[in-house]
C-alpha cells in the first residue's frame, strides 16, 4: 500500500505531457524540415526540364528553322544532288539536336547507341535514315531513289518533332 501512497499522479501526467509537447515539436520541425527539402528537391527538378527545354529551343527557332526550311526545298527539288543534300542536311541538324541535349559520343551513331529504347519513340526510324545518309556519304556511286529520300526527310521531322520542335 506504501507503494501507491508515494505514487503520485499529478507528476506522472505532468511528464507525460512534457514528453509528448517535446516529441511533437520535434516531429513538427522535422515535418517542416522534410517539406521545404521537398520543395527545393521538386524546384530544382524542374529548373532540370526548363533547362533542357530551353536547350532544345535553339535548335528549333532562328538559324535552325531556316536550315529546315531549305532541307525542305532541297526535298522538293528535281535532282538527286538535292536530295541527298537534304538527307545530309536534315542528319546534321538532328546530330546537333542530340549533342546539345546531352547525348555523348563522338560521332552521331555512338550518339544514338547511347539512347535508350524508352527516350526516343522513332529511334529504330531515326538508325534507318541515318543508315540512308551513311550510305550517301561513304559510297559515291549510291543512287538515292526519291520516295527513299523523301521517307529519311521525313523520319528526321518526325524525330524533330517527338523532340518538341513546333512549327515544323
Amino acid at each position: 500500500m506504501n507503494l501507491f501512497s508515494s505514487f503520485n499522479l499529478e507528476d506522472l501526467l505532468f511528464r507525460i505531457k512534457l514528453t509528448s509537447a517535446i516529441l511533437s515539436g520535434i516531429f513538427g520541425f522535422l515535418l517542416v524540415y522534410f517539406i521545404v527539402q521537398l520543395q527545393k528537391l521538386v524546384g530544382a527538378k524542374m529548373e532540370t526540364a526548363r533547362s533542357l527545354l530551353r536547350s532544345y529551343e535553339p535548335a528549333f527557332g532562328g538559324a535552325s528553322q531556316s536550315r529546315w526550311e531549305e532541307i525542305r526545298r532541297h526535298i522538293d527539288s528535281e535532282r538527286e544532288a538535292e536530295w541527298k543534300l537534304a538527307v545530309i542536311e536534315a542528319d546534321k541538324l538532328i546530330d546537333n539536336l542530340l549533342k546539345s541535349a546531352g547525348y555523348s559520343g563522338d560521332t552521331m551513331g555512338d550518339r544514338l547507341m547511347n539512347i535508350e529504347k524508352g527516350q526516343l519513340a522513332n529511334l529504330d526510324e531515326l538508325w534507318e535514315a541515318h543508315k540512308i545518309r551513311n550510305r550517301i556519304v561513304h559510297d559515291v556511286n549510291y543512287f538515292l531513289r526519291y520516295a527513299e529520300a523523301r521517307r529519311a526527310v521525313l523520319i528526321y521531322e518526325k524525330i524533330l518533332k517527338e523532340l518538341g520542335g513546333a512549327g515544323l
